[in-house]
């Protein structure tokens, strides 16, 4: 049977994420916040498949809300990987692209994790591989980390002691939204749009996460957020606004964030950077994350 998630799906759908790829930061405050979180352009439906009273399969649909061309669907399936080979994720996928269509999608895109078996269905299905991210993680158990340096006059916080500066930190993350490598430029990002995404979500640290200040202004941040159940943290997003890089301020906000999850009992950091951000990838190699898999990007255009 193929249902809506509903609240208290959450956990079930988390667990089943994790079995799936156990290299992400998945709990169930995290499914039913994007559930949840009512980002009016992005349209976001989510289903499960129940099979005697367990959820063997889980799916969401939604549009790209950040850039102004309307009609760019997105998605992703997952099967239980012993209930795989019996016909969910087909009918999962039927769910996603007949909502998609009926909302007006012309393309879909989606993402996979190191599966060949999830590659070969959506190449099955059309889809064509445009790119990939590459997914890093920081062993913080054995990290020799470098001292924290920052120029004259610049200072590192945490979130927790700047949150109020709302509109100055959106600034740096739009400015670094602007440089993601894609096929259109992220000009459809609002604030309020932000305070429901990078800025809400439930595991977001105010403690873990920091903020370089040029005298009182906020001009980088590395938004850390944290699963202290599995000792795992993840870099949400690292930007510096355009007129204050090349002066090692994002190095030093991410080397702070890390610094603080290994004073804090924190295993590994998870990190994703598209392949072609030479600058982000170089940060993460002159701390220490090591590559543990592409996440390959996959589209279906048009969408039939």
């Amino acid at each position: 049977m193929i249902r809506e998630l509903r609240r208290e799906d959450a956990a079930a759908v988390a667990a089943l994420h994790l079995a799936v790829n156990p290299h992400q930061l998945e709990t169930p405050e995290r499914v039913w916040f994007w559930a949840s979180r009512g980002l009016e352009r992005e349209q976001w439906r989510q289903w499960v498949a129940e099979a005697d009273e367990e959820i063997v399969g889980s799916a969401w649909a939604g549009f790209e809300w950040s850039v102004p061309t309307p009609g760019k669907g997105r998605f992703w399936v997952a099967v239980s990987p012993e209930r795989r080979g019996r016909g969910i994720g087909g009918t999962l996928y039927g769910f996603v692209a007949e909502y998609l269509r009926r909302r007006g999608a012309w393309r879909a895109r989606t993402n996979v994790d190191a599966d060949p078996a999830g590659e070969r269905f959506v190449a099955k299905r059309g889809f064509e591989r445009r790119g990939a991210d590459r997914v890093s993680a920081f062993d913080v158990r054995r990290a020799e980390l470098p001292e924290l340096s920052l120029p004259a006059g610049f200072r590192v916080e945490p979130l927790g002691c700047v949150r109020d500066r709302v509109e100055e930190l959106f600034a740096i993350c739009a400015a670094g939204e602007l440089d993601m490598p894609g096929d259109e430029p992220e000009t459809a990002f609002t604030l309020e749009d932000w305070k429901l995404d990078d800025f809400g979500v439930p595991d977001l640290s105010d403690e873990g996460s920091f903020v370089v200040l040029d005298d009182e202004r906020a001009v980088s941040l590395a938004l850390l957020c944290v699963d202290p159940g599995r000792s795992l943290a993840y870099n949400q997003m690292t930007a510096t606004l355009p007129e204050f890089r090349r002066r090692g301020l994002a190095l030093a906000a991410k080397l702070a964030a890390v610094r603080w999850a290994a004073a804090n009992g924190f295993e590994r950091i998870l990190t994703e950077n598209d392949e072609a951000n030479a600058g982000m990838l170089a940060i993460n190699r002159r701390l220490g994350y090591r590559p543990l898999y592409d996440q390959t990007k996959w589209v279906l255009e048009p969408l039939l």
